[in-house]
């Protein structure tokens, strides 16, 4: 007789400090806390499994969420990539598990997984993207692999109530997740959900803009969908027009890759860090291998361009030859890229940035500095160091080299007040988000 599908904490193995996870009142981590529970606790019965319900995923893959049972009658949601499963999940979609397998690196058959009980009503903490780490310096905090991904990008879609009439200079957001985005009643994750999803691609009028009051201070868009006003995440969509009356530059470099890329997960490192998620010191952009990845419109110079000289064309990332991910070896060792696969770096002078990004620096005591601009898991670079770069100029392809787990691009950058490059590792201290010179 087959066993039921039991769970196992597993936690995050790369992240030893990880003792405990959090179990919520729904599938998604914007839902209620209920209670933690050790890394190390076992034979929990899964009583239901559900996809996250806004989206989330990691590099294309949606996480799954679990619903298991303590032993004193108590259940609640669990993600998958903290989990290890066994035992008969056919109910579910995965089929019969005889050995204890990270759940979240299990394919799941969707359409069969009917639900057991409904889902506790709605959140009240924040969240942001779960992040995945690259980088030479000390190991990184990565969240463990996904093996299905998308190969192409998401074709637009139209909304099922548009904005009519968006004139041209209009403050606009379009949204750019890889399938629909949630809206929330105001401007936070503690507010409550609306119910409206808005479709990839479409567009409204903005009609306010808010920093949140909690978790990493994310700015909102109110926006309005054909008379209804609602709030979404700055992460979550692009923006264009006139923004200016609402504080957002209008002068940013355009993101690395053109329409065909979706937002997976952003920049969470101190001070504004999100402690119950590993940290990530760039952008990861999501979008099909072979999309061609660009330099910026005022020109710049290729200061570094490395080719993973163990990354195969069958086998090109370290979880396709056996590594776990975060793999410290990985990271120190340069045939892999020190993590970053085939990568290019690009250096865009003080003279070169926008004059947003330029105050921006300025007030953050770097007045003069230069940026340097990691583009890391290429498929394939076209460019080498010391090339002087035209507006626009592609310098490589997206792909899933190195540490990755999914095609994607890993945007990072560093400030320096010297723009002699050295390497990469010695602008360190200069990390910060790419907000300051990207838009989204």
């Amino acid at each position: 007789m087959t066993n039921p599908l039991l769970a196992y904490v597993r936690g995050l193995p790369d992240i030893p400090t990880v003792v405990e996870i959090n179990i919520r009142s729904g599938p998604n981590t914007s839902y209620a806390l209920l209670f933690k529970l050790a890394v190390g606790t076992a034979n929990l019965p899964v009583l239901d499994v559900r996809a996250d319900d806004q989206g989330a995923n990691l590099n294309g893959k949606t996480y799954q969420w679990m619903r298991v049972q303590l032993p004193d009658g108590r259940s609640g949601w669990a993600r998958d990539d903290l989990l290890e499963i066994s035992g008969d999940g056919t109910a579910f979609g995965y089929g019969v598990i005889p050995t204890r397998t990270h759940a979240f690196a299990l394919a799941r058959m969707t359409a069969v997984s009917p639900p057991v009980s409904p889902v506790t009503p709605p959140p009240v903490a924040p969240v942001a993207p779960a992040p995945a780490p690259v980088s030479p310096a000390p190991a990184p905090a990565p969240i463990s692999p996904a093996p299905v991904v998308p190969t192409a990008p998401v074709a637009p879609a139209i909304p099922a109530a548009p904005a009519p009439g968006v004139a041209r200079g209009t403050p606009t957001a379009i949204i750019n997740t890889q399938g629909a985005a949630n809206t929330r009643s105001g401007p936070g994750m503690n507010f409550d959900r609306t119910g409206v999803t808005l479709p990839r691609g479409s567009r409204y009028p903005i009609v306010g803009v808010q920093r949140e009051a909690a978790g990493q201070q994310y700015r909102w868009f109110q926006v309005n969908n054909a008379g209804r006003l609602l709030w979404i995440r700055e992460d979550l969509v692009k923006y264009e027009g006139d923004t200016s009356p609402f504080g957002l530059p209008t002068d940013l470099y355009p993101a690395p890759m053109k329409t065909n890329y979706w937002w997976v997960r952003g920049y969470n490192m101190p001070p504004t860090v999100d402690a119950s998620l590993p940290e990530h010191d760039g952008w990861d952009l999501g979008a099909a291998t072979g999309e061609p990845i660009l330099t910026g419109p005022n020109g710049g110079l290729v200061v570094r361009s490395v080719q993973c000289t163990k990354c195969t064309p069958d086998r090109p990332s370290t979880l396709m030859q056996g590594f776990s991910l975060g793999d410290p070896r990985i990271f120190a060792d340069p045939g892999w890229g020190n993590g970053y696969g085939n990568f290019v770096i690009v250096r865009y002078t003080n003279e070169q940035l926008p004059a947003s990004t330029r105050a921006a620096l300025a007030g953050r005591g770097l007045g003069g500095a230069a940026l340097f601009v990691m583009h890391a898991h290429l498929s394939q670079r076209f460019v080498e160091a010391g090339t002087t770069l035209t507006a626009g100029q592609p310098i490589g392809a997206n792909g899933n080299t190195g540490n990755s787990e999914a095609p994607h691009l890993h945007l990072e950058v560093r400030a320096a007040m010297n723009p002699t490059f050295t390497s990469w590792a010695a602008i360190r201290s200069g990390v910060m988000d790419a907000v300051v010179l990207f838009s989204r």
